[in-house]
């Protein structure tokens, strides 16, 4: 037994449980926004700070005078009732018999009226098609705090608040301390002066913006500028032209706040929290036009390795080379080595002059990039770990949070790989087997890239390593640092057993193999074997479900509810599906699952449904809800259609019609492929002859679309 005397402050405990408490969202009217931003200051000044005051200024009132305070949704929580028990509660003596049950009684009244305000909330949001998400986080009342940290230093646990922000002040200062401070970037003279800004420009940028995100440090929302007058965008672009002319920016737009999002792992390491930048609005506009005439610059200097935040790419793209690569594999017992690299806070430790570097590089002018170099300069940014803010200077890595970030973190990744050998293989190499990566249909297949998710192919351990080294001291002059604790090496079984060694800093770092790892969403394994990667969907599927489950079952209208659960609990239980190898057992899974999932949807067990004699067909009726394998079958389909008609020689299609020429099969039938379902049922043949593949009717948009719609209605 433990004898303790706690101490409390009621008044301070008080106080900071208010703090804590999240202010309620305004309300913003579109109409009263567009009247009163009809006619404004055009707050000049030659001070480009001073008139940036005067701009927010006027914004702040046009922006006070078109929103409205929603009422205190924490009092709307309690029912009259519960609040008559409460005082009731109040007004009676401890000593007397009763209070024991009436305590009982308000309790269980506050716990019922936060469940029904919970559940009222969350089925408006799904009759009117919201974001149940963002709902949810707008009913948590307050905000949640990091319990505790494991020091960096000293490996101690700290639990004081005040340590705690010691902590975070030195693992930031250091995260976003430059490690190259000397180094500098010589820009071309600028020839010719740069373009106004058109209000069509900035009316573009802020509809691009989604809505409901949050206000940066001046409380300026992206919902209000979208839904201001035409007059707004006059005067921005006005204000903006003038920045491009004189490579100035206002100085409140170098300071940030940032928030501490956690991912996954130990909440106790700060390494496992990302940093989310706050940025003024005004800011992520002006980035977002210029990124806009960049953009096209910024492209044509990617590669087909690249498919992260470019138009056009997505994550499929990368997952379904790397499972035909490894279905060829298997099929031809082609060795295959892949090493999947992680980055230390890749987007955090990218050096400025890098950057710079490779913008210039890139073709951009030179007026553009001093103009964000003037926007990364002298930075910093705010951290309120609890309620005292930490200041921290930056001065390296791009802004997460910014529109522009991800094409800068991408230019300069472009730049260390241009620097090595290995991704710019010769085409009339003879001696494919000990050079890096894959020959595929006479190109070499050397690695694959979605942002800073990097993955280096190739036959033998021995020259995968040899790349990876090279990569290591190529990223490391852009500022990059290798993971080796998270970065995972993945081999067939026809590979050679080799241990794969990083050196850094004369440290030899011995790279861990695994059996299976989980790339962009999907679980790949060395048999390319779909069935573990079918357990995580069914998985993710009944964990969606449990999170919409209170909502679904308040919902009365049929089609809302069977809505809700196809943009929730089907795409989680389909992820991938576009890349499925699907066996009749696995597709007997996945309608099980999805059976089940209905049962659960429409509140009847699988004995009721026995006992009550119901099909299928009628479960189906009850929940109106889409067919997973037809869903499945129309995205493979359309996706299939997607990879033949391409002719930007992305690796996906050179992937799809590759066939090793030069290697032989084993004897026996070959493990089922991805095309061997589209080949049976959609090539056209005559008896045993075949008269048109699939892949070639593909390449006709028109009868494509006929097949799917034969093979999905």
């Amino acid at each position: 037994m433990l004898r303790a005397k706690i101490h409390i402050n009621a008044k301070q405990a008080k106080y900071e449980q208010v703090k804590r408490r999240k202010p309620p969202r305004r309300v913003l009217d579109p109409t009263a926004a567009l009247l009163a931003t009809e006619t404004l200051d055009s707050c000049e000044d030659q001070d480009i700070d001073k008139e940036h005051d005067t701009l927010i200024h006027v914004l702040k009132n046009a922006q006070d005078a078109a929103v409205t305070m929603p009422n205190n949704h924490s009092r709307n929580r309690l029912t009259d009732n519960t609040r008559l028990l409460l005082k009731k509660r109040r007004c009676t003596n401890r000593s007397d018999p009763n209070f024991k049950t009436l305590s009982k009684e308000c309790r269980q009244a506050v716990k019922k009226d936060h469940e029904n305000f919970t559940k009222d909330r969350l089925l408006n949001a799904a009759n009117q098609k919201r974001s149940l998400k963002k709902v949810a986080r707008d009913i948590n009342e307050y905000q949640s705090y990091i319990p505790c940290l494991i020091s960096g230093e000293t490996g101690e646990k700290l639990t004081s608040r005040e340590k705690m922000e010691i902590e975070v002040r030195r693992f930031y200062s250091n995260l976003f301390a430059t490690k190259k401070p000397s180094a500098t970037t010589t820009l071309p003279q600028q020839t010719e002066a740069l373009p106004p800004f058109l209000p069509e420009e900035i009316q573009h940028s802020l509809n691009s913006f989604q809505n409901g995100k949050a206000a940066g440090e001046d409380k300026i929302s992206a919902d209000f500028l979208k839904s201001c007058h035409f007059t707004v965008h006059k005067l921005l672009a006005k204000k903006f032209s003038r920045y491009l002319k004189e490579g100035k920016v206002p100085t409140k737009w170098r300071s940030s706040k940032t928030t501490l999002i956690f991912k996954k792992g130990d909440k106790e390491n700060l390494e496992n929290y990302r940093p989310i930048c706050l940025l003024p609005v005004l800011y992520k506009a002006f980035t977002k036009c210029i990124l806009n005439r960049i953009r096209n610059s910024l492209e044509e200097a990617q590669p087909v390795e690249q498919a992260g935040f470019r138009r056009s790419f997505s994550t499929i793209d990368h997952i379904h080379s790397v499972q035909r690569l490894l279905e060829v594999g298997r099929e031809y017992q082609i060795p295959i080595t892949i090493i999947f690299i992680d980055f230390k806070k890749a987007f955090d430790t990218i050096e400025p002059a890098a950057l710079w570097e490779s913008l210039k590089t890139q073709g951009i002018d030179s007026g553009y990039i001093k103009l964000l170099k003037e926007c990364y300069n002298d930075c910093s940014t705010t951290i309120t770990p609890f309620y005292n803010p930490v200041n921290i200077p930056i001065t390296r890595g791009v802004r997460q949070g910014d529109p522009i970030s991800p094409n800068l973190f991408s230019a300069c990744l472009e730049t260390a790989f241009s620097r090595m050998s290995w991704p710019h293989i010769k085409e009339d190499k003879d001696d494919y087997d000990n050079s890096p990566g894959i020959r595929i249909n006479g190109r070499n297949l050397t690695h694959l890239r979605f942002a800073d998710d990097i993955i280096l192919i190739s036959k033998t351990p021995q020259i995968a390593e040899k790349m990876l080294q090279e990569l290591v001291n190529s990223c490391e002059t852009v500022g990059l640092e290798i993971n080796a604790n998270k970065t995972k090496v993945l081999r067939n079984k026809f590979a050679s057993s080799h241990q794969i060694n990083i050196r850094k800093n004369n440290t030899m770092t011995a790279i861990e193999d695994v059996e299976e790892y989980v790339y962009l969403g999907r679980l790949l394994n060395t048999k390319n074997d779909l069935e573990p990667e079918i357990h995580r969907r069914r998985r993710s599927a009944w964990a969606a479900l449990n999170n919409i489950k209170n909502t679904t079952d308040a919902l009365t209208c049929p089609k809302i509810r069977a809505q809700l659960f196809d943009s929730i609990v089907l795409p989680a239980l389909t992820y991938g599906s576009e890349t499925w190898t699907f066996t009749k057992a696995l597709s007997e899974r996945v309608r099980i699952t999805h059976a089940a999932l209905e049962r659960k949807l429409v509140g009847i067990t699988l004995t009721e449904q026995r006992e009550k004699d119901l099909h299928r067909e009628d479960i189906r009726k009850m929940s109106q809800v889409k067919d997973p394998l037809v869903f499945i079958t129309k995205r493979k389909l359309g996706w299939a259609g997607h990879v033949m008609r391409r002719n930007d020689n992305r690796w996906t299609t050179l992937l799809q019609e590759w066939i090793p020429r030069n290697e032989k099969r084993p004897v026996g039938r070959p493990p089922m492929r991805w095309a061997d379902s589209l080949r049976k049922e959609i090539s056209v043949r005559q008896g045993t002859q075949l008269i048109e593949p699939w892949s070639t009717i593909a390449k006709d948009r028109k009868k494509w679309i006929a097949v799917i719609r034969a093979h999905t209605n």
